[in-house]
């Protein structure tokens, strides 16, 4: 990298410091930030203190953060350098963005790609009890308690045990201030951590035909969606708010989110319509706690993927919108890498014969099954784009017959 320097001494006088600003790289011609890598989470220690540790690869913000010399850089970031004392820092790209603070200075601009070798982590350098590196970082509180989220929790919690005795507006009041505060990383992860505040929501949630369920559902997946700390906490307590009946004679949260969100209705009719409109609820929880490993193999292993098909398979437009979400998650979930799947874990078992496949019989909904019943939805020039793409997804999947290392038992509801 090269320096100019200004022979004009008048031109050197500016806030103590010469700043070289390394912009992104050139590959990146989007209008977007460059995302940063996810640091490893192998540490650096240089003292006994496991506080002072930090990642041997530098993980980057929208801010900048100074860099230590030892510390790994990703290419693409945006980073400065004070010539005067050697401090770097960096944060990732945004290759459109003006900085002020240099308007009017002798500043270089240049391209510089990092390709580190990959690093060898001395391991016996990291103290013992050295907190593991997150890359979602801390959830902070806020400066002062918020006593309306308490008395939200309060009352959310009260209504599963005597729906009566909380008013109509009293209780959608706390909904609504929930719904509000879920997409917040602490209240959501206060709400995860609240078994009883989860359970009542999932009640709500299966009460059909009250406005209580759309915010419980939108709540339920504010909550987990894109905050690993809150879905983290739900999978801790998962066996404990899943065993829970909402009702006398009713089922429990396990089998109403497994069993039932399979269609049961008639076609064109009121139920249907009701039904559909309960689907799109449970699909809307249900696609964020399948990013949990442990909620994801009980799906699978309770049937919850025969569900799945029996909406794919319900004629009616009516359905389409679910059928669309239906794909999408499966796809998000077991078949597509590029957008957070992790592959080899459905479908389980290979294609068998197309005859055994259309057997009005139990069979007909297993995993051998779906390339068939795809195909057959696919079929057409006015086929839906959802069952092409999900067809030829399942098709290029090649996975064998055992997917799970370790499937649990199968779970009695």
């Amino acid at each position: 990298m090269t320096t100019s320097h200004s022979q004009d001494p008048g031109r050197l006088i500016f806030s103590f410091a010469f700043i070289i600003s390394l912009l992104c790289s050139s590959a990146s011609t989007s209008s977007l930030p460059a995302v940063s890598p996810v640091a490893e989470t192998e540490l650096i220690c240089h003292t006994g203190n496991p506080a002072e540790c930090y990642p041997k690869v530098f993980s980057a913000t929208g801010e900048f953060q100074v860099v230590h010399d030892d510390q790994d850089l990703p290419s693409g970031l945006h980073v400065q350098l004070d010539v005067q004392t050697g401090q770097k820092q960096a944060k990732l790209c945004n290759p459109y963005e003006e900085n002020s603070a240099l308007a009017g200075l002798p500043v270089d601009q240049d391209v510089m790609i990092v390709d580190p070798e990959p690093p060898q982590y001395d391991k016996s350098r990291i103290p013992a009890g050295a907190p593991a590196y997150e890359s979602f970082g801390m959830v902070k509180a806020p400066q002062e308690k918020n006593e309306e989220f308490s008395q939200a929790l309060k009352t959310i919690k009260k209504s599963a045990h005597n729906q009566r005795s909380i008013k109509t507006s009293v209780l959608d009041g706390a909904l609504q201030l929930l719904d509000d505060l879920s997409h917040d990383m602490y209240y959501g992860l206060q709400i995860a951590e609240d078994v009883e505040t989860v359970q009542s929501l999932f009640c709500l949630l299966f009460r059909k035909g009250e406005g209580a369920n759309f915010l419980a559902s939108s709540i339920l997946s504010a909550a987990v969606g894109n905050n690993p700390r809150a879905l983290e906490a739900i999978e801790k307590s998962w066996d404990r708010i899943a065993k829970k009946h909402c009702g006398t004679g009713s089922h429990s949260i396990r089998h109403e989110l497994f069993h039932q969100l399979a269609p049961t209705s008639e076609p064109s009719t009121k139920q249907e319509s009701e039904e559909t409109e309960t689907v799109r609820l449970y699909l809307t929880v249900i696609s964020g706690l399948l990013k949990s490993p442990t909620i994801r193999a009980e799906f699978l292993e309770n049937n919850g993927m025969q569900s799945f098909l029996q909406i794919l398979l319900r004629a009616g437009g009516v359905w389409e919108s679910r059928k669309v979400k239906v794909a999408q998650i499966i796809s998000d979930t077991f078949l597509d890498e590029d957008f957070g799947a992790t592959l080899g874990l459905w479908p389980r078992k290979h294609t068998v014969d197309a005859s055994r496949c259309a057997e009005d019989r139990p069979l007909s909904l297993d995993d051998e099954c779906w390339v068939y019943h795809l195909g057959k939805i696919s079929q057409g020039a006015e086929a839906p784009e959802w069952s092409k793409r999900l067809h030829s997804l399942i098709q290029g999947a090649q996975i064998t017959s055992s997917g799970l290392e370790n499937p649990p038992k199968h779970i009695e509801l």
